[in-house]
């Protein structure tokens, strides 16, 4: 089954979305969400995968940073502006589990690096890119799509087809 969890206040458009204030404001309650996930299944442990898209993959990177962790088996971040941490070793989960996915012209690109962590699609993050093929920031889950067809595959705990990370960090040169 697929649940989406809303569970914090969402940043404005404004200066919030630049601030990790609201990810960890939320983080806890994630992490709660996700232990009563556990807890309450009967039977065999299921394959649990936590996905985050845009400021959302803040929320999980901040959830899943601190104390134990969100206890996912896979993390998927979707045309994210960082994670608060450096490296996918930070998120208290083999860095082989950490699913990234940018499209190519994702306005998130622009904007990343600045206030919410390191680009998690760059290379010495760590964690595996996914394909992509669908286009700008809400476009991920477009059905058909070698996008949505990798997700899927993560969800059930399969291998999705990966891209090698293209480019290191990219440092702030100014244009003038």
């Amino acid at each position: 089954s697929t649940i989406w969890w809303l569970g914090y206040d969402t940043p404005e458009l404004d200066f919030s979305m630049t601030s990790t204030t609201r990810a960890e404001e939320g983080a806890d309650d994630l992490r709660r969400f996700v232990a009563g996930l556990r807890t309450s299944h009967q039977g065999a442990p299921t394959h649990l995968t936590v996905a985050g898209h845009s400021y959302g993959s803040t929320v999980v990177g901040v959830a899943s940073s601190q104390g134990n962790g969100l206890g996912a088996d896979d993390i998927i971040a979707l045309g994210s502006p960082g994670m608060t941490v450096d490296t996918a070793a930070e998120l208290n989960i083999d860095p082989d589990h950490v699913w990234v996915g940018q499209a190519e012209d994702d306005v998130i690109d622009w904007v990343d690096n600045l206030t919410l962590g390191k680009d998690p699609s760059e290379r010495g993050f760590g964690g595996k890119n996914i394909a992509i093929d669908t286009s700008g920031h809400n476009g991920y889950w477009e059905s058909g799509s070698q996008s949505l067809a990798n997700q899927g595959r993560i969800i059930a705990g399969k291998q999705p087809t990966t891209v090698p990370k293209e480019r290191d960090d990219w440092p702030f040169v100014p244009f003038w």
